[in-house]
């Protein structure tokens, strides 16, 4: 119930900044307003306040502003404030002010998780030590070792992993010189870091990370096998695991086969098997377990969680395009998305763990409804500033019959779309697979 609670005031905060951004446009564009609703269906409670019904709806799940004009069959269409009458210029202003607002609401959220306070990777703060090294990578490739501690990257010096990390993300295809110790003696190589996307550079350095299971996913393979967490696991197969990267690229290489696994557990060891189920998007081996990384709580004063949260929010906008551009290119399978009931989990999730972990998934979920309100699909925002566009360049409206037909096209895609993360998100939720149920 807590739960439902934090999401319906979480999407009523993310609606009213999105429909706050039509609404004040729309009044300095003189648009008359007739209503300003958050929720839809029947009205339960409001107030009038000049032309406009500002109310409270009883289906909490969205809102809307209604603007006279806004359907060109509308009536009053003709009227001199009517969102029909006014210029290509302020038609689109008021379009974009919605989800432009989303936009810029994490711009002010952000920074006020680092003032607040967040739990932050401890080893960020930890010399730049090596602890394991991704197969068929650059740093492989390269020649580095576990073990070695890095002390420059092209001249600059680094005392943590976090400059390390910023300083290889920030030069993807870019060769650097890295000089660092092993074994006490002062050596050098070259790296060129990769471009991942979203991620910038990556190296295939890792911080050390003991093969020590941090959580359980119910169901899976892991589970089954009685693994808990805490476990620290010693071998798999016979042979010994000292780092979670080396554990991983076992697992995820034995996809359905039988591995026999030993794990210390308070002080004993305990032999169990578990074979990988196969992910199919990846035609890889998983267990069902995941590393919990040592955090420490760190707060920030005000500048510095201005330039943390401003990168936040851009890392958070490239990755979502970056994920938009996998979807469409099929590089990513849609049975990953998810819909209202994990958005519902997540937000409560994050209500858990503490202020500072909902104000940051607000953030994120508000940068999500900018950018994917501006798709240029019909009926949503991007849809309307796309047939604005047209009708700047053609110096007319498109025609209505288009505009309508379009808009059906993009109602039923929307449609098609809800359904299907709708469906995954009943998939996740129920103890057996829908494929199994209809058999």
């Amino acid at each position: 119930m807590v739960t439902f609670g934090v999401f319906i005031v979480v999407l009523g905060i993310l609606v009213f900044i999105h429909e706050f951004g039509h609404f004040i446009f729309a009044k300095r564009a003189g648009v008359r307003v007739e209503t300003f609703s958050l929720g839809f269906g029947p009205r339960l409670f409001g107030w009038t306040r000049g032309e406009t019904d500002y109310r409270i709806s009883a289906v909490p799940l969205g809102g809307y502003v209604k603007m006279t004009g806004e359907d060109p069959n509308d009536e009053e269409a003709n009227r001199d404030d009517s969102f029909a009458r006014k210029p290509v210029g302020a038609r689109m202003k008021i379009v974009l002010a919605g989800p432009v607002m989303n936009l810029l609401l994490p711009f002010l959220l952000m920074p006020l998780v680092y003032l607040v306070g967040i739990d932050q990777p401890a080893y960020l703060d930890e010399p730049a030590v090596v602890g394991w090294i991704e197969e068929e990578t650059p740093a492989a490739e390269a020649g580095f070792k576990p073990g070695d501690r890095l002390l420059r990257i092209q001249g600059e010096e680094i005392d943590t992993w976090e400059k390390a990390m910023i300083l290889f993300a920030s030069n993807p295809n870019q060769p650097l010189l890295v000089e660092f110790l092993r074994d006490g003696a002062p050596m050098q190589l070259e790296i060129t870091p990769e471009a991942s996307g979203y991620a910038g550079g990556y190296t295939g350095l890792d911080h050390e990370r003991p093969a020590l299971i941090g959580g359980i996913s119910p169901g899976m393979p892991a589970e089954k096998a009685g693994l808990k967490a805490g476990d620290r696991i010693v071998s798999i197969d016979g042979t010994r695991i000292e780092y979670w990267g080396q554990m991983a690229g076992i697992i995820r290489a034995h996809p359905e086969e039988p591995l026999q696994i030993e794990v210390e557990r308070e002080g004993e060891v305990l032999s169990v098997t578990a074979s990988p189920s196969l992910d199919e998007g990846t035609e890889s081996g998983r267990l069902g377990i995941a590393y919990q990384e040592r955090s420490v709580f760190k707060r920030y004063g005000l500048w510095k969680s201005l330039e943390n949260g401003t990168r936040k929010v851009g890392e958070s906008f490239v990755l979502t395009f970056y994920i938009l551009g996998k979807l469409l290119s099929g590089g990513l399978s849609i049975d990953t998305l998810g819909g209202p009931i994990l958005i519902a989990k997540m937000t409560g999730d994050a209500a858990r763990v503490g202020l500072s972990s909902l104000i940051s998934f607000v953030a994120f979920l508000s940068l999500q409804l900018g950018i994917l309100n501006l798709l240029p699909i019909p009926v949503l925002d991007g849809g309307h500033v796309l047939f604005l566009t047209l009708e700047s360049l053609l110096r007319r409206p498109v025609n209505i019959k288009i505009r309508e037909a379009a808009q059906q096209v993009g109602f039923i895609m929307l449609l098609l779309f809800i359904l299907i993360i709708s469906y995954n998100d009943i998939r996740r939720v129920l103890p057996i697979h829908l494929e199994e149920f209809f058999k």
